[in-house]
């Protein structure tokens, strides 16, 4: 079965990698450290302001922290969300990059082929690369197909999907003095639903959004930032986004238990909560983070 999926079937795909350089070359110079793995983070007892310990052993002193360092995040420690509580679906993806130097005849849509418990998915991102997944339960064998023999090996990856429960995102605090966390750090999930790397940015708007509202409105543009309106800011970008992302989450969560389950019983109990929770297939789109 193949089926397209989107709004008007319009779609922008891009490479991480292309994204997180246009990001860095708009950055003032210095701001961007590399080979500094954050190694764990506390509260200084007498500042009350976020110590960081890196990998290299130095310290670092912040006002404010936000841990935007994915799935296997060291900040997320804080909030309770170890990488030890991450669960594993029985699902696991290889996904990747295809080059056609003479071009492909692929439409500019997201499509997925289902069958069984096996999904392949793809997406063109121009005229010649083409992003693909393809998801299946864990074997000790994975077989290649063509699209992948074709991958440069530098584009391919075979990942262990984790995630956290969506009831992660309900039961923990989210803001631990002047430090909170985003993207995959707060809401790793599976890619059943392509909204992972969206929900990352739409986190960034709402934070910063907050941030602006907050400075402007206690006049703090030229003395920066304190403690206490840093704990507000992060409290009404917590308080904004849990619900947002319970229910990204939450489906995210059920189609991957959809995959993973061998019984027939629990696959039509699934579809029925999904029929019930999630009728509109675009519902996910349906958001306005606001203006910054």
């Amino acid at each position: 079965m193949e089926f397209p999926f989107g709004v008007s079937r319009e779609f922008r795909c891009l490479k991480r990698s292309d994204l997180m350089k246009a990001m860095a070359d708009n950055l003032p110079t210095g701001t961007v450290r590399t080979n500094c793995r954050v190694h764990s983070i506390e509260i200084d007892p007498v500042t009350h302001y976020p110590q960081l310990r890196l990998s290299n052993g130095s310290i670092l002193q912040a006002k404010v922290v936000i841990g935007c360092d994915g799935v296997n995040s060291s900040i997320a420690n804080m909030f309770g969300l170890h990488r030890t509580k991450l669960l594993l679906f029985s699902t696991c993806v290889a996904r990747g990059f295809t080059n056609y130097p003479n071009g492909h005849q692929y439409a500019s849509e997201f499509a997925v082929i289902c069958k069984a418990q096996v999904q392949l998915g793809r997406i063109p991102i121009s005229d010649k690369l083409v992003y693909w997944f393809v998801t299946r339960l864990r074997t000790p064998q994975e077989e290649a197909v063509d699209m992948i023999r074709n991958c440069k090996l530098s584009y391919l990856h075979l990942t262990e999907l984790k995630y956290r429960p969506p009831w992660d995102l309900v039961f923990n605090n989210l803001r631990n003095g002047t430090v909170t966390i985003a993207g995959d750090a707060m809401h790793a999930t599976g890619p059943f639903i392509a909204q992972g790397g969206s929900a990352s940015i739409e986190d960034a708007i709402v934070i910063a959004r907050c941030l602006a509202q907050k400075v402007h409105n206690a006049k703090k543009v030229e003395t920066g930032i304190n403690n206490g309106v840093a704990k507000e800011v992060f409290d009404e970008y917590v308080k904004e986004r849990r619900k947002r992302l319970f229910w990204l989450s939450l489906h995210s969560f059920l189609v991957g238990k959809k995959l993973d389950t061998k019984s027939s019983i629990v696959r039509f109990i699934i579809n029925a909560i999904m029929s019930v929770l999630f009728k509109d297939p675009d519902w996910h789109t349906h958001y306005h983070c606001q203006n910054l």
